[in-house]
């Protein structure tokens, strides 16, 4: 088995644009959801909302995570962080629901490889169609995370609270109940970073079923313990191809 399309999918911090990246150095066409929701889908949304120029690279994508932004005192009111949330999923959606003709485009440009590289909230898009259209235009590869790096990365989210997006069926629910278990009026008295910590691992236990959801129907799963040691395209072929057997 070798895939000419493949999507990333895993949890922020798994994998999928240091594999994508390497990918890249090969030949592939790297799409980076997080690049180009930032610069395409919410360019003029960021800058009128953040009053200030956009100014994202491949390489710095931080004025997306400031426009997402936290909830609490001295940031977001509940209003403003739903609003850019809305926004921020809207964006996404249509970072992947045209899958096909950014393949054709890469196609046209030479490339016979393209690399999806989707965000940590791939799995959170309440679509049944785009994911028919990803995996029906590519292969899904889960990168699945091992415990010691589930556990690294619940460590990190606690240590480095960053803005995250949320899952809007969960979301309300989440607010109320923290509201409710500090005794404030509103969210907007919440301290941002402890809620963020609060929330962190709630996301994170109800995304992982959804990764794998997807990559039984979808694809196949790659432990990440499986790509520690693949430094080439083809070392990754054959883990993909190795996956692909095992899940028959």
């Amino acid at each position: 088995m070798r895939a000419k399309i493949i999507t990333l999918i895993g949890m922020s911090g798994v994998g999928k644009t240091h594999t994508s990246l390497m990918l890249a150095k090969a030949g592939w066409f790297h799409y980076s959801c997080d690049y180009e929701i930032g610069t395409d889908y919410l360019r003029d949304e960021v800058e009128k909302t953040l009053g200030e120029p956009n100014t994202m690279t491949p390489a710095d994508i931080s004025q997306l995570s400031r426009y997402v932004g936290k909830l609490g005192v001295g940031k977001l009111s509940f209003e403003e962080f739903k609003r850019r949330q809305a926004q921020y999923y809207n964006a996404e959606c249509a970072s992947v629901s045209g899958l096909k003709a950014i393949i054709k485009d890469a196609n046209a440009n030479g490339f016979d490889y393209v690399v999806n590289d989707t965000t940590g909230s791939f799995c959170e898009l309440d679509d049944e169609a785009i994911y028919d259209h990803v995996g029906e235009n590519s292969l899904v590869v889960y990168i699945k995370a091992n415990a010691q790096e589930e556990d690294a990365i619940l460590e990190r989210a606690q240590s480095y609270p960053k803005p995250m997006f949320f899952p809007p069926s969960k979301l309300e629910a989440w607010v109320e109940d923290h509201r409710m278990q500090l005794g404030v009026s509103t969210p907007s008295e919440f301290d941002a970073d402890n809620f963020a910590r609060w929330i962190f691992p709630k996301l994170f236990k109800t995304r992982l079923p959804k990764y794998q959801a997807l990559a039984d129907k979808y694809g196949v799963t790659i432990e990440s313990d499986a790509l520690r040691d693949v430094v080439s395209a083809e070392a990754l072929q054959s883990v993909i191809a190795s996956a692909a057997k095992q899940s028959i």
